[in-house]
């Protein structure tokens, strides 16, 4: 409640309510009656009372602002006075004590104060944009992350920052959020001054104006490019064999698999076995071994087309499909890796390289399976006939 007291011309109380009193700590009016309103102010205070305020009051009849009251048990307290001039020189002076108000304020200003330090210092990069777009401020953490200074970045917005594409999306996004009022999560690239790509999650809000409408849009950017080269990795090295970089064999079985429903028909299966492996491995080493299984994927890739999917899928066996080829084709590609093989000739002029090879084809999904155990029987039988000194067999389509 307010406090509210009559003073004469002189500054003397000759009324007071007991709000009045209590504000000033006093236990009733009677305490006050009769005495000038200058024993309720400090030295200080009254000086600006003095030079500052009484001299308003004077012209105008009026003042109205903020004081800084004494207690009587010597204790200051912030209020916000009123005095109005009476006629015949009296005064009605109106009192609000806003100690809570003012402590309320300094804890929003404290609040603010660590929110701006917490902004600032976080090592997460945060950004704020107005409703048009244009960047209001950031933390230092954004500066560094797209390589631009502070300066540069306030009063622009994400078309001066970014390529127009990812400008595009950007603002796109910052609409629907100041639409919607609502939190949302952006995965994106973000391309920076310095022309570093990253691969980014956008955490996004709307923030709002002391009338409740929405200002624009704050936000944090969350780094995910190690995460996304990890899973990259992990996504090579469970399709990949890692000594000759060919797919691997549970690649090939779902390639198989998919290619069971495919319209790529005629599909055929090559099978390669690299010859006398282990006796190079007892012979010269394990390292000499992956270097001939490396030319054999060398040898492998160079002769089929890039839709060809070639894959190591045992120790020294290797495995090929090749959508959409008839058996014809599939046998001219085998004759041309033997006369390849020919042709990689070692220091003491024999071949370095020699690879048992059979093929078959599937016309349809339901003889890939038997088309791969064909291909790999043809392949033994191929190895086996040049053991005996003879050409090989042929691959052939089975019916």
């Amino acid at each position: 409640m307010d406090g509210m007291a009559i003073l004469n011309g002189n500054g003397i109380y000759i009324y007071l309510n007991q709000a009045h009193a209590a504000i000033y700590g006093y236990d009733s009016p009677a305490e006050l009656i009769g005495k000038s309103w200058r024993n309720l102010y400090s030295e200080t205070e009254l000086e600006r009372f003095d030079d500052v305020i009484m001299p308003l009051f004077t012209e105008t009849g009026r003042w109205r602002g903020e004081a800084t009251g004494l207690r009587k048990n010597g204790s200051t307290f912030p209020q916000e006075l009123s005095l109005t001039a009476l006629e015949g020189g009296g005064i009605i002076c109106v009192v609000r004590d806003i100690t809570d108000r003012r402590r309320a304020e300094q804890t929003v200003q404290d609040k603010l104060h660590f929110i701006q330090v917490l902004i600032t210092t976080i090592p997460v990069p945060i950004f704020y944009k107005d409703a048009e777009g244009r960047y209001l401020g950031c933390n230092s953490a954004f500066e560094e992350h797209i390589c631009i200074t502070r300066e540069q970045i306030v009063g622009r917005t994400d078309r001066d920052l970014v390529p127009p594409d990812q400008a595009e999306l950007f603002q796109q996004l910052d609409r629907s959020i100041m639409e919607t009022r609502q939190v949302q999560i952006q995965e994106s690239s973000l391309v920076c001054a310095d022309g570093s790509r990253h691969d980014v999650i956008f955490y996004k809000a709307p923030f709002l104006n002391s009338d409740g409408s929405v200002g624009g849009v704050a936000g944090a950017i969350l780094d995910i490019t190690e995460r996304k080269e990890t899973e990259a990795k992990l996504r090579y090295l469970s399709t990949h064999d890692i000594l000759t970089g060919l797919y691997n064999r549970a690649y090939f079985d779902e390639e198989l698999e998919r290619l069971k429903n495919g319209r790529t028909f005629p599909v055929s299966i090559v099978v390669a076995d690299v010859d006398r492996l282990k006796r190079v491995n007892d012979l010269q080493g394990h390292a000499a071994g992956d270097e001939l299984l490396k030319l054999t994927a060398q040898v492998l890739k160079g002769a089929f087309r890039t839709e060809d999917l070639v894959a190591r899928i045992g120790g020294d066996e290797f495995a090929v499909i090749l959508p959409g080829t008839a058996i014809n084709a599939a046998q001219e590609v085998i004759e041309r890796i033997r006369k390849n093989l020919a042709d990689i000739i070692g220091d003491d002029g024999r071949p370095v390289l020699s690879l048992s090879l059979g093929c078959a084809t599937a016309l349809d999904g339901e003889g890939l399976i038997e088309a791969w155990q064909l291909a790999d029987e043809l392949m033994y039988e191929d190895k086996l006939a040049r053991k005996e000194g003879s050409r090989g067999a042929y691959p052939f389509t089975p019916s």
